[in-house]
Order: structure tokens, then sequence, then C-alpha cells
């Protein structure tokens, strides 16, 4: 469209953390663990006139990731708080109320701050995109 676009990037290939593996013919999603903020994912596909049900479907889960550390140390995270909690305190010795205080902070962060920079999208502001 015109634009003088730079792409800073770290690795080899664009992307981030959105990446795959081809072996043959078979592919390995190789992106992020976590699906966060589906709604704005969603509202992306919608602003092109398509649905987001013909790219993708996802349901909630239990366990909505699992770590891994090199001592041998997994770690479940539970959607339910009171079981991740648990999880936290029994594999890392954290202990739940302080779980639950840092989430607290973190839900008032994003309350606080989300309105100004994630749910502000392009197509309803009044910006000026200038072509070089």
């Amino acid at each position: 469209m015109g634009y003088n676009v730079s792409v800073f990037e770290a690795n080899s290939y664009p992307g981030g953390k959105l990446s795959e593996i081809n072996l043959g013919s078979y592919r390995f999603d190789a992106g992020p663990s976590l699906f966060t903020l589906p709604n704005l994912v969603e509202e992306l596909i919608s602003s092109t006139g398509k649905s987001p049900s013909d790219y993708f479907n996802y349901e909630k889960r239990d366990v909505i990731c699992n770590y891994f550390w090199e001592d041998g140390t997994r770690l479940s995270a539970y959607s339910d708080i009171d079981s991740y909690s648990s999880e936290i305190q029994e594999k890392l010795g954290v202990e739940p109320e302080r779980l639950k205080n840092y989430l607290s902070w973190s839900r008032f962060k994003y309350d606080t701050t989300a309105s100004i920079f994630l749910e502000k999208s392009l197509e309803n502001h009044n910006l000026c995109l200038h072509r070089e």
C-alpha cells in the first residue's frame, strides 16, 4: 500500500512467538502456549469482514498451560484460582495469599490501562496515517 515499514526481529524469521516447525509433511505449532484476550483476536479478524470461527475454535481449559524447569519441576497453570494457588504453593512454596495479591494487583493494572492501550482500535480513531 506504499507504506515505508521497518521490521525489527531478533529471530532469523518474522513473527516472534508465532512460529511453526515443518518436518516432511508434518507441521508443529511452536507458538505461544497461552492464548490470552481472544476477544481482541476476534475483533481483528472481524475487522477484515471475515468470521473468526472460519480460522479457529477454542475453549477454556482446566489447565491453561504447563511450565517445565530443567531441574524436573513441572507446574500446571490452572484456570481456577484456588487450584492454581494450591499448585503454586505445592511446587514453588509460595503462599496462596501472596499469589492472589499479585494477581489482584495485575488485574488492577490491566483494568487501569486496558482501555488506553488494548481496547483502542485503529479503525475507531481519527488517526492520520502518512505515506512516504
